[in-house]
């Protein structure tokens, strides 16, 4: 009877994959949300079934996003199902949602390397070249507009080129963040049609209590450090300084939010103002500096306990 039911859960939710697969490879404006459901029909098999046969359904899957689509097509469902079948696992488990956020992001780090390496090797193709042409391409760009505009681009000009100069060293630090954005779209567009299976699936810490390790200030301070002693472009420590400098930044860039957003509910002043701050910090990017120093405050003086009603 579980065989069976196994078999015939397995055929529809392959179906429900196959479906998400072609709409994500030839149809561009919906596949930005099926993009992020491809891992749902793997998440929903191995909670109910189990790793192992949750296996014999992620080759079911290889062979048929070969047959719908093509060969080349197949890192799709490597990517998305094995986030699923690690997701699965963990709901299974019935693990918190941290390590739910953590195995996600690990999945798709390995999996990012993993593409990055066999580009490479395979397909001679350079991903952070590419990126960098890219940049080019947009430099270009600007400098052509500003100059049938009558505009002053030069600033903008110069920054992209100060972006594109460091793009090469700073890759590992974005495939991270690629990791962890993915993770974090992929569980909430989830979790959204997990709870209308009746699947349990651990609550979210509200934002406003979002806090990271006091430790962080000290591993920051040591980067900073070591950016004074004025490391070799392009040396190892250059490149280890300038990632830790980047994701550290963005820790502390939440850090500081997650207090505003904590600061306003405690006064009951409501999510608006916090809501527009966040948005402002794209419009306005000097933002993002004022928000990691009070980041950084936070997390050595913990001024949420400070504050009252």
């Amino acid at each position: 009877m579980n065989r069976t039911r196994a078999l015939t859960e397995g055929a529809i939710l392959a179906s429900v994959y196959a479906v998400l697969f072609l709409i994500t490879l030839y149809i561009p404006v919906l596949s930005i949300v099926t993009l992020f459901l491809l891992s749902l029909p793997f998440i929903l098999y191995t909670v109910r079934h189990g790793f192992k046969k949750s296996l014999l359904f992620f080759a079911t899957t290889l062979v048929l996003s070969v047959i719908v689509g093509s060969l080349a097509a197949i890192n799709v469902p490597i990517l998305f199902g094995s986030v699923g079948i690690v997701l699965g696992h963990l709901y299974r488990k019935k693990s918190g949602m941290f390590a739910v956020l953590l195995g996600a992001t690990l999945t798709y780090l390995v999996n990012f390397v993993l593409i990055y390496v066999m580009s490479i090797i395979l397909l001679d193709i350079n991903l952070a070249t590419q990126l960098k042409e890219s940049l080019e391409e947009s430099i270009r760009l600007t400098e052509e507009v500003g100059g049938m505009l009558g505009g002053d681009v030069e600033q903008t000009v110069g920054q992209l080129r100060e972006l594109l100069s460091i793009v090469p060293y700073i890759l590992p630090a974005l495939i991270v963040i690629l990791s962890v954005f993915f993770a974090f779209l992929t569980v909430v567009v989830s979790n959204l049609f997990l709870k209308r299976f009746k699947i349990e699936i651990p609550d979210w810490k509200p934002f406003r209590y979002w806090s990271f390790p006091k430790s962080i200030i000290w591993y920051y301070l040591a980067v900073i450090l070591l950016f004074l002693t004025n490391p070799e472009e392009g040396s190892a420590l250059y490149i280890i300084t300038m990632n830790l400098y980047l994701v550290l930044e963005i820790v502390l860039v939440i850090q500081g939010l997650a207090f505003i957003y904590f600061y306003f509910w405690k006064k009951n002043k409501g999510k608006t103002i916090p809501v527009l701050i966040t948005i402002s910090l794209f419009i306005i990017p000097v933002g993002f500096y004022v928000i990691r120093i009070l980041g950084i405050i936070d997390l050595g003086f913990d001024l949420r306990n400070r504050i009252k009603a």
